[in-house]
């Protein structure tokens, strides 16, 4: 290498390890990261992740083997998937949730009578004791009384919902939450919401308190203050259908990075290994062998135009759609069916551009790589900024759960 050349390198060494200015430092500190807010205040913001939404399609089609989706968590979904009214804003503790998890009642139909009230049961036993709980609600529907007419001649049309925990042999019931409820206002069904959050933070600090949480709701007349049949007000007697059962919906905020392997080794386990995960038999025929060169025709028609030497470009962000139907996920992810995922791809030759955004190390090693390539190797082409998307899936609990994963949609590329 002449003087010249060794000295344009020099310069250039210069001018691109040069400290930010103001706009490019802002530029740096306000990347995402540890503090970014959840996906209740990101859509509140109208910030969307890129993906598509199943909104196209009908109520009945987003359902998995024998699990049907509740309609509140397909409808929180489909609500965080679309752009907010400008100035619209979450409540201040539920939008930091990353994770809502919608728990289906499992009590089963009995004959108790009307002071006992109607008994909700939920297995919890899922939610991971590393997540911080900011938010939890019991749904249960009311319907108009069959006969309405019957209880506005006994007792009145005002009533007291109560919600308290399920009776047990060491303390008295603890009255969780309690609202007031007209007959006159039950026209077409209605979900009343109840606040539970103190009641599942009790839960996690007792120990041994078991993996299934309780309620009983009782309904108190306000003219007689006599207890009342849970039907007489509207409320069906269980089991009802699925799309009717009561939910207990658990808003958490993961307090770690999640990963997406986490949730497939766990779909492992309850499913089988899926024929993805397997080595295939070279002397054995499959059917995983179908869909995976089916895959591989589609990567080859998107990867170049022919067996001629592909031209080399530039590191830059490329296309790459993920189908989840494709890699055998369908039958534990419930929305989206596929997204915009994106990829990195080209090469990081002297001179790196800026909008690269090269690490000093990378400069280094590119100007080492032109002057010498069999020494050393090139910097590396990849994603220098990720966003997440929001999923829509089926636990190994057959609990249903949105959640936020991050790192999922390659926004900008860059050498390293």
């Amino acid at each position: 290498m002449d003087l010249r050349a060794a000295a344009a390198l020099c310069l250039w060494v210069l001018s691109a390890c040069r400290p930010r200015d103001g706009l490019e430092a802002a530029a740096v500190r306000g990347s995402p990261g540890a503090g970014s807010p959840g996906p209740l205040a990101a859509a509140s913001q109208g910030r969307l992740p890129r993906q598509r939404e199943a909104g196209r399609r009908g109520a009945g089609a987003l359902r998995n083997g024998t699990v049907v989706p509740h309609q509140y968590m397909v409808s929180l979904y489909r609500s965080l998937a679309a752009p907010e009214p400008p100035g619209a804003a979450a409540s201040s503790g539920r939008s930091r949730a990353d994770t809502v998890t919608g728990f289906a009642d499992l009590a089963a139909g009995d004959d108790s009578p009307a002071e006992a009230g109607q008994m909700y049961l939920f297995d919890v036993s899922s939610l991971p004791e590393t997540d911080e709980l900011v938010g939890a609600e019991l749904r249960v529907l009311r319907k108009p009384p069959a006969n309405r007419s019957l209880a506005l001649s006994r007792e009145g049309a005002l009533h007291r919902l109560l919600l308290s925990a399920c009776p047990g042999a060491e303390r008295p019931p603890r009255l969780w939450d309690s609202r007031a409820a007209d007959i006159l206002d039950s026209g077409s069904p209605r979900w009343e919401v109840f606040d539970v959050w103190e009641a599942m933070r009790d839960w996690r600090e007792q120990p041994g308190s078991g993996q299934r949480l309780c309620f009983v709701l009782r309904i108190v007349s306000d003219q007689s203050g006599r207890p009342l049949p849970p039907g007489q007000l509207g409320f069906s007697k269980p089991p009802p259908p699925p799309h009717e059962r009561a939910l207990l919906v658990a808003f958490s905020h993961s307090k770690r990075k999640e990963n997406l392997f986490k949730e497939i080794r766990d779909q492992v386990k309850a499913l089988g290994s899926p024929p993805f995960l397997e080595p295939p038999d070279p002397g054995q025929e499959t059917p995983s062998q179908p869909r995976r060169r089916r895959r591989t025709t589609i990567a080859a028609r998107a990867g170049g135009r022919g067996g001629g030497k592909k031209a080399k470009t530039r590191c830059s962000r490329k296309a790459l759609h993920v189908n989840f139907k494709e890699l055998g996920w369908d039958d534990w992810i419930i929305a989206p069916l596929d997204y915009e995922a994106y990829h990195c791809e080209g090469i990081c030759d002297f001179p790196l551009r800026s909008h690269l955004e090269p690490t000093n190390h990378a400069i280094i090693q590119t100007l080492m790589n032109s002057m010498d390539p069999e020494s050393t190797p090139p910097s590396c082409c990849v994603p220098s900024k990720l966003s997440p998307i929001s999923i829509l899936y089926i636990d190994s609990g057959n609990n249903v759960v949105y959640k936020q994963y991050e790192d999922m949609v390659v926004e900008t590329c860059g050498c390293r």
